[in-house]
């Protein structure tokens, strides 16, 4: 708790809880969800795995309440923010995402 409050004090508001992170991973594993290697506040989950549907359109709806619940074994926080990014810089590979249209509803 002393982080959190050090944290406020320095940015002005608290730091993020925690983060589910949606995957695309281009290789195959038994688990689908996992820790970030960064910190525990992060889980990973993984949605497409390996290289079948690369080049396709691909439409996901997940439940992010379920998810956050598998995730940590709790309920989430009342708030929170969502981010779209594209990453590969860990694996050294290349991706490019196109998003057409999301939608959050309770």
């Amino acid at each position: 708790q002393s982080q959190y409050r050090t944290f406020k004090l320095l940015f002005g508001e608290y730091p993020p809880h925690s983060s589910l992170n949606y995957t695309w991973a281009s290789k195959l594993y038994a688990k689908t969800i996992f820790s970030s290697s960064y910190t525990k506040k992060a889980k990973i989950i993984l949605l497409q795995q390996g290289n079948e549907n690369v080049g396709k359109w691909i439409t996901e709806q997940v439940d992010i309440v379920e998810s956050y619940r598998k995730a940590f074994g709790q309920d989430p926080t009342e708030r929170a923010t969502l981010g779209i990014l594209c990453d590969s810089d860990n694996t050294k590979e290349s991706a490019t995402s196109y998003i057409d249209y999301i939608e959050v509803f309770q």
